[in-house]
């Protein structure tokens, strides 16, 4: 059975959960980024 993994980071726009949603992004993690402000989510998951 192949399970994809899949990561809500809260706070991924900026700072510490920027960091954390790249490298997971980049070791092949589906992430999900949380933000309180639209566009600059939209800016971090660019």
């Amino acid at each position: 059975m192949n399970h994809k993994r899949i990561a809500l980071v809260t706070g991924a726009n900026q700072g510490v959960g920027f960091q954390v949603a790249k490298e997971l992004a980049a070791d092949g993690v589906a992430v999900l980024l949380g933000s309180r402000d639209i566009a600059r989510g939209e800016e971090a998951a660019k």
